[in-house]
């Protein structure tokens, strides 16, 4: 199976903004390789470095050292449009992630937007992702706070697969729901995943989700990956 990311003896330290000085070592010398078509999951404690991770993977963040590499070349070279539209990013809180005076239209299509697809193509694939997470059109027109949390989250989801990239990140993307909508979001998720045949880096700091939805899981631990 293909590497999508390869990350060599990556590492990010973060400085007290008062001081100036090192005070979180948030990833010490990570070595790790991310598969393509497959869910890779990254599981540990709160503050073991998942996020930092998961950014520096998405470009958000560069490391302090080390190399990180797309596809066998550096990330760094990689065209930022075309690396976003094929890679995309959940986050772990949809109620900030999103804009609270859009409408789930908005919401969804901006992407779409950004992109230049023209009006008619745009509702098609608006209403063909909605179907695809199981919401109804009607919710189009419905702004965040009338949704609930899964809903929200799927909506999430729905702004990141309407551009139909090859490989999503979700970081903590269940963290803020109750177990029981978590893990059937996650079964739900799952299928769409297989389906669509994506690639997934999950992070989580659940065992039980990650064992529900994890082809691969690499443990990390005070930054460093501990066991894979």
């Amino acid at each position: 199976m293909d590497t999508r990311f390869c990350l060599r003896a990556v590492g990010k330290t973060y400085r007290n903004r008062r001081t100036g000085r090192s005070s979180v070592q948030a990833l010490a010398g990570v070595e790790l390789n991310i598969r393509e078509r497959c869910v890779n999951a990254i599981v540990g404690r709160s503050g073991a470095g998942k996020s930092t991770m998961a950014r520096i993977i998405m470009g958000f963040e560069k490391p302090d050292h080390g190399l990180v590499l797309y596809r066998g070349r550096p990330l760094a070279e990689a065209p930022l449009q075309i690396f976003r539209r094929h890679n995309q990013m959940v986050f772990q809180n949809p109620y900030l992630a999103v804009n609270p005076l859009f409408t789930v239209r908005q919401i969804i299509s901006e992407p779409l937007r950004v992109a230049g697809a023209n009006p008619a193509a745009s509702f098609e694939k608006l209403t063909e992702v909605l179907e695809l997470l199981e919401l109804p059109v009607e919710y189009l027109e419905r702004l965040p706070h009338e949704l609930s949390g899964g809903e929200l989250q799927r909506v999430a989801l729905a702004r990141a697969l309407v551009l139909e990239p090859e490989f999503l990140v979700l970081d903590e993307p269940f963290s803020a729901l109750d177990d029981l909508t978590a893990m059937r979001i996650l079964l739900q998720f799952k299928k769409i995943f297989l389906r669509l045949r994506l690639g997934i880096l999950f992070v989580s700091h659940h065992p039980r989700h990650v064992q529900a939805l994890a082809d691969r899981v690499a443990v990390l631990e005070q930054g460093k990956i501990i066991g894979q």
